[in-house]
């Protein structure tokens, strides 16, 4: 591990995690032990069955160590949904300008956010959101290093980043807390089959390539073919789609950087 890494993984570095759903923070389990962050989530998981599913991410959190942002469980999924549907950036705005604030305030050093992966729009928001936040946190004098966390790729990427691999020990805390989290366990044993059990040993941060622009208006991600089939079998009226629902999103996300409003923070250092 080169000596930069260590660095940032010293207690004494300020991490915030930036999530679209509560429980993608089981990905990076051994982190929240090793360096206690502050997780911001988006939504609630509620998904499409109304059951939100916070309190389980508050209790894994309590576990850790970890402690929860100002935003946690600030929308449900299906108000995001309508959202994106609408092209709508409103409801998402409050979520940029107070993770912008948390990241200032706790003096972030380490910023930690969702791959856009294409599976998920509310996933692909959350990144856009995240880097957004850094960079008006980086408007106010902040420092920070902004790394990524695949959620449905293998754990173990390849390039630069944070690489931690579980001793055994480790390995079955990370287990012990998969197997406790009950209204994911279906999701989680999707993943133990296509990759392998063993492959949750290694915890991978990719560093964010910052360059890295929005795909074109004609990317046809996997969300939206999983779309196009649910209308043809008459589950969905219509599609969500990339080029004329999400992207405009992204852009206006992109192109607000407002300074962050004040928010009460007193529960941060609580």
């Amino acid at each position: 591990m080169s000596n930069p890494v260590s660095r940032l993984l010293s207690p004494n570095v300020s991490w915030v995690l930036v999530l679209a759903h509560p429980g993608h923070e089981l990905r990076a389990y051994h982190l929240l032990e090793r360096v206690r962050p502050f997780v911001a989530v988006l939504t609630d998981g509620s998904g499409s069955t109304g059951m939100p599913r916070v309190g389980d991410s508050r209790a894994l959190l309590e576990r850790t160590g970890g402690r929860p942002a100002p935003i946690f469980g600030a929308v449900s999924d299906r108000d995001a949904y309508a959202a994106l549907m609408a092209a709508d950036t409103r409801p998402f705005l409050p979520l940029l300008t107070t993770i912008a604030d948390t990241l200032a305030r706790v003096r972030a050093r380490a910023v930690v956010i969702d791959a856009a992966e294409g599976y998920n729009p509310v996933h692909d928001i959350c990144h856009w959101i995240g880097r957004s936040a850094v960079a008006m946190a980086r408007d106010l004098g902040a420092e920070i290093e902004l790394f990524e966390l695949d959620l449905v790729s293998h754990p173990d990427g390849a390039g630069d980043g944070v690489r931690l691999v579980l001793d055994d020990e480790a390995f079955a805390r990370k287990l012990e807390a998969v197997a406790s989290y009950d209204t994911l366990r279906s999701e989680a044993e999707a993943a133990f089959a296509h990759y392998g059990r063993d492959a949750f040993r290694v915890e991978w941060l990719r560093r964010v390539d910052e360059k890295a622009l929005p795909p074109e208006a004609s990317w046809i991600p996997f969300y939206e073919q999983v779309g196009e089939a649910r209308v043809r079998e008459g589950r969905y009226g219509s599609v969500l789609r990339y080029g004329a629902h999400v992207r405009p999103v992204i852009a206006q996300l992109l192109a607000m950087r407002p300074a962050p409003h004040a928010v009460d923070f007193h529960t941060l250092h609580e």
